[in-house]
């Protein structure tokens, strides 16, 4: 029996007033048993579809369109969302754990606003006569995701999974385990959701391996980011069909460019090189500097099952113990790689440079290559550094001695062009083969031979952008809008919070910030500030300049192998060159490059948690074994509750609570830059170095905490009523103020 239209028609009329179900029932004269499934299952339905909704006390209504917001719903691990609307300048909203209903992380819904009538008595307690907004989930629009990845458990009378997610709080039910033990992660297909008091069920799709085993972990979080690590048996095959060998075919149209003096310049552990360089004096003085990338676009065509492969994954991914491949490794390392001493296809930009680094011209055009040479950054390295033992052939020897000394003048002008130099160091973290973490270090990466070739990259990326911006042609481009208002004020007042007397509002003067703070205990501090205040790069089909760089026009073009935005690149210069028409139409440009921003986002996203999640494992380690180990640490943010401090070895972050510090009574300052105690006294600062303990690892929620180290080994205390909590160090209970209140 059907109940929805009488649902519907019943709440509109005239004088209804808004009824709890067996209200509801009672007044459609909902009888025998049967009769009230369907009806509570109509009930629920209705809400789902966002016909109805379920207001305060488990009551219904017609919803209030007027009071509903869209957007998207972001569970907080440690309870309640935040509602983040769709249209820009709207506030973000509160929902508490009992309003979320069916909806699940990053949902997109629709919410009824309302006021608190519970925080408006504590605001008005205090004072404070404004009532606080919170939002209620009356309909989920689109689920962000339709599988989930977790841990399978069995009870003697049910099995369920529990999902990786932090912000996923709903276990899944599971009828049928297919034999698949307790404690093996699995991908679960989840089942529609529409009645918040059953519980969510799924059906397992695929078992990733027992929890412990080398490698699960990361298998994991790809298959939650709906990432696929294999490529298809019909993009492989195509792929092993391709041959690499430079036939006469394919070397009609090219230049000749086996003879000179050619060689690529990678990371030690690198197995596709996408691009190479070259020096040589110019017939008319200066500097004739060749920069050659793989030419990718003359084996993966607009269309193959190849290119539609590598535009849905976008980009490389390189994780922790592992890299994503853009392209299938037939490609990737065997026809588009620049392995030495091998005949290649590839794309030129030849730039005329004057003897000071200043670009004079330049032209681009398809090629073949023969490198004669594949360096790693650490021979360059040393050879910048006058080693003798560099084992860089005798015949590019020369070259680096002209390139070296030429990339830094290239780089003094860009500096002094505008362009901002933020330099943060990255991890590095080097697995055992059981997959856990032997040793973790700031990535120690040769940094002047990675400098020489990336200002090589800059100039060609920035000749193929303003070639392509000559030929007013629908185009893809690398851009970086400038920090807003909001960001420009918030650097300033951490920068000052950390001694660094600047309040910047262009590129040069970040650099005056940057040159004031090098050398200093806060340098990195200070980098972070200015770094965290930033705009992200992204895609666009609108050239509007990159404000990092200084650049006015910037595209990607050097890097074909692992991201798709310069295989299309490639493809545009190529028709320009050629004289044909381009590939592709504006607004399908810009329909692939918000595409293409957004797997990069998801890939950076990803390797951050992989560093994440095998950090953390390693300090879970940590604290669960005998040893007690003293960290250094930095301040690098502050909050309500504490202080965030950073440890410079690892780039681990934990939260030291305001409550764990018992030698004063502390609080933010309005700024978030300092702790200061009731009487105004600054106790800590950002970029103050700390000694820290750990205290908690949350490996479920990712978290840890740490005290500071005096107050486990000298803890103070003040004279006051006294109550019982467990001591930080023994657990022992241990007597505290009674009247202490938390003002945040």
């Amino acid at each position: 029996m059907r109940f929805d239209s009488q649902i519907l028609q019943f709440m509109a009329a005239p004088g209804y007033r808004p009824m709890k179900q067996h209200e509801l029932a009672k007044a459609l004269d909902v009888g025998s048993k049967g009769a009230r499934a369907d009806f509570r299952h109509d009930l629920y339905a209705l809400e789902d579809a966002g016909r109805i909704v379920r207001l305060r006390k488990n009551r219904w209504a017609l919803p209030d369109q007027t009071a509903q917001v869209v957007g998207t719903l972001k569970i907080m691990p440690k309870g309640g969302a935040i509602f983040i609307p769709d249209r820009e300048g709207e506030p973000e909203i509160y929902v508490a754990d009992r309003n979320t209903g069916v909806a699940l992380p990053n949902d997109k819904v629709a919410i009824e606003i309302f006021h608190s009538e519970y925080a408006a008595l504590q605001r008005e307690r205090r004072g404070q006569s404004d009532l606080r907004a919170e939002g209620r989930v009356v309909q989920v629009l689109e689920r962000a995701a339709d599988r989930t990845v977790g841990l399978l458990k069995h009870t003697p009378y049910y099995s369920y999974v529990i999902p990786d997610a932090p912000g996923f709080k709903h276990d899944v039910r599971i009828a049928d385990t297919l034999g698949i033990p307790e404690n093996h992660k699995v991908l679960v297909q989840l089942d529609a959701w529409i009645d918040p008091y059953k519980p969510l069920t799924g059906a397992i799709v695929e078992d990733l391996g027992e929890m412990s085993a080398p490698g699960v972990d990361i298998d994991s979080l790809l298959a939650d980011a709906g990432v696929r690590e294999a490529f298809p048996a019909d993009v492989i095959a195509e792929a092993e069909r391709i041959s690499g060998e430079v036939t006469p075919a394919r070397m009609e149209g090219r230049r000749d460019l086996r003879p000179d003096i050619i060689f690529t310049i990678d990371p030690e552990t690198a197995k596709d090189y996408d691009d190479a360089v070259s020096l040589d004096p110019h017939p008319d003085g200066g500097w004739l500097l060749g920069v050659h990338i793989a030419d990718v676009s003359e084996y993966v065509r607009p269309g193959s099952k190849i290119d539609r492969e590598a535009y849905r994954r976008g980009n490389s991914i390189y994780l922790v113990d592992r890299a994503v491949m853009m392209l299938p490794r037939e490609l990737t390392t065997k026809v588009c790689s620049l392995n030495p001493e091998n005949d290649h296809l590839t794309h030129t930009v030849e730039l005329h440079l004057d003897d000071g680094g200043a670009v004079l011209g330049y032209d681009t055009f398809p090629s073949v290559i023969h490198s004669k040479a594949r360096l790693t950054y650490t021979q360059v390295q040393r050879f910048i550094d006058g080693k003798h033992d560099h084992g860089v052939p005798e015949t590019v020897v020369h070259r680096l001695e002209n390139l070296w000394p030429l990339a830094q003048k290239i780089r003094t002008l860009r500096v002094a062009n505008g362009s901002v130099e933020i330099n943060t160091p990255e991890i590095e973290i080097k697995l055992n083969d059981r997959g856990k973490v032997e040793k973790m270090m700031p990535r120690s990466e040769s940094k002047e031979a990675y400098q020489l070739i990336e200002e090589c990259m800059l100039l060609a990326n920035r000749a193929v952008a303003e070639i392509l911006i000559a030929a007013e042609k629908p185009a893809i481009y690398r851009v970086h809008d400038e920090p807003d208002d909001e960001q420009w004020t918030a650097m300033g007042m951490e920068l000052q919070a950390l001694g660094i007397p600047a309040l910047p509002r262009t590129r040069q003067e970040i650099n005056a910030a940057i040159e004031m703070a090098a050398g200093t205990a806060v340098e990195y501090t200070a980098n972070l500030a200015i770094l965290r205040n930033f705009k992200r790069a992204e895609y666009s089909a609108v050239q509007i300049g990159h404000f990092g760089l200084a650049f006015d026009d910037y595209t990607h073009f050097t890097s074909p192998i692992r991201r798709y935005p310069d295989l299309l690149v490639h493809r545009m210069l190529k028709a320009l060159e050629q004289g044909e028409e381009f590939p592709l139409a504006g607004e399908r440009i810009e329909e692939m490059a918000k595409h293409c921003s957004e797997t990069e986002q998801k890939a950076d996203e990803l390797e951050k948690q992989s560093i994440e999640k095998k950090r953390m494992e390693y300090y879970a380690d940590l604290i669960n074994s005998s040893l007690a180990a003293t960290f250094k640490g930095y301040i690098v943010s502050i909050k309500g509750k504490g202080m965030i401090v950073e440890l410079p070895d690892s780039l681990q972050r934990g939260m030291v609570t305001f409550a764990s510090i018992t030698s004063e009574w502390l609080e933010a300052n309005d700024e978030m830059t300092q702790a200061r105690t009731r009487g105004g006294k600054v106790m800590f600062t950002i970029g103050d170095e700390v000694e820290v303990v750990l205290a908690k690892v949350d490996t479920a929620r990712g978290f840890i905490d740490f005290v500071l180290a005096d107050q486990i080994a000298r803890p103070r205390h003040r004279e006051r009523k006294r109550r019982i909590e467990p001591d930080l160090k023994t657990g022992k209970p241990r007597a505290r103020g009674k009247n202490r209140r938390r003002r945040h």
